[in-house]
């Protein structure tokens, strides 16, 4: 009797350590994956026009010529293959911030569906608008409309001239051609 306890006992350890090493295995993975220490590029030149803390027009109903084609967008084609991570993401929380006469607007994003990217965020995470992004005007219409809209976020970490790093993005609509856009891309990109 005492023989079949020892047993068990000796078979739940090593089942413990098991689950604990792939635990932990898994989760300093998951912190590698997110790069803590990969070096990251400035955000400046090109990557302001990549990455311009701002939502198309077009994912907020506001295209009335129907003049967004996915498909046919360098810039998206770009946005996805220079992207940590591109993912269909829901606003969770809008919340304003007086900068003077204008706001700067903080966009609490709840991540629904990993689409391409390796070093993808935090699955909640926070993005700003300032008053210098194109949707400035956007955030202030829609303001509280956004809550629960959903969105495909290209999201990409930068480090700033002090040394703290802060994530840039671009919205575009969570469609179905946009994730076919993004998928075409991410396979173009992998082919070159």
């Amino acid at each position: 009797m005492v023989r079949p306890l020892r047993l068990s006992v000796v078979a739940l350890a090593t089942v413990a350590l098991a689950i604990g090493g792939i635990g932990c295995g898994s989760s300093s993975r998951a912190r590698d994956a997110n790069g803590p220490n990969r070096p990251l590029p400035g955000w400046s030149g090109h990557s302001v026009e990549v990455f311009d803390d701002s939502i198309e027009p077009a994912a907020v109903g506001l295209d009335f010529d129907r003049g967004y084609h996915p498909r046919g967008d360098a810039m998206l084609r770009e946005r996805a293959q220079l992207s940590d991570a591109v993912l269909r993401v829901r606003v969770a929380t809008v919340t304003a911030k007086s900068d003077g006469p204008d706001s700067v607007f903080h966009l609490g994003l709840s991540t629904v569906e990993k689409l391409a990217g390796e070093h993808p965020p935090p699955a909640e995470f926070t993005v700003t608008v300032s008053k210098s992004s194109e949707s400035h005007g956007i955030m202030k219409s829609f303001e509280s409309r956004l809550v629960g809209r959903g969105f495909v976020a290209f999201v990409r970490e930068f480090v700033r001239p002090d040394g703290d790093r802060e994530l840039h993005f671009h919205l575009a609509p969570d469609s179905k051609e946009v994730k076919l856009a993004v998928s075409d891309a991410v396979l173009l990109g992998e082919l070159k």
